[in-house]
């Protein structure tokens, strides 16, 4: 029985280009952010989908249709461990800094933060060894940006 579970883990799809699994790997820690709260909403995919084509310079329809995988595979995953794997292996820590700014852009994309998102990306961070004074100047960089836009938008 443990072997058919051990060949079946080791038999599912993953994709055999190292920029296409970290690629999938950045959008599925993306996803896991916006599911964290439980209300993925379109404010946060529309987030995620620019955050994809501004960051990793796609297509819109590169990036949709990442999105849409890393939605499938964040719903399938029984874990984040080869995703995790798979970052901490390609990112050196300026790349890092810049995911968890993604993060923390998704988790803001809706105009809220929610504890669990903020859990979540506490959790992320910790696993792709970010340091705590990045995780608190990273968030404290994205709220000014985001009270920035609210009261630009106010102005108007």
């Amino acid at each position: 029985m443990f072997e058919k579970i051990t060949q079946w883990l080791s038999t599912a799809p993953a994709p055999a280009d190292p920029v296409q699994a970290r690629q999938l790997a950045m959008a599925v820690l993306l996803v896991e952010v916006g599911r964290a709260d439980f209300d993925f909403d379109a404010d946060e995919r529309a987030q995620m989908q620019r955050l994809l084509i501004d960051g990793l310079h796609l297509s819109p329809e590169d990036a949709r249709a990442l999105l849409d995988q890393a939605v499938a595979e964040s719903g399938a995953a029984v874990s984040l461990h080869g995703f995790i794997a798979t970052l901490n292996a390609q990112l050196d820590a300026d790349g890092k800094r810049r995911l968890l700014q993604a993060l923390w852009q998704v988790a803001y994309a809706d105009g809220q933060l929610s504890p669990q998102e903020e859990a979540r990306i506490r959790q992320l961070a910790e696993l792709l060894y970010v340091s705590d004074a990045d995780f608190v100047r990273t968030r404290l960089r994205i709220v000014a940006q985001a009270s920035d836009n609210i009261t630009t938008a106010s102005a108007v």
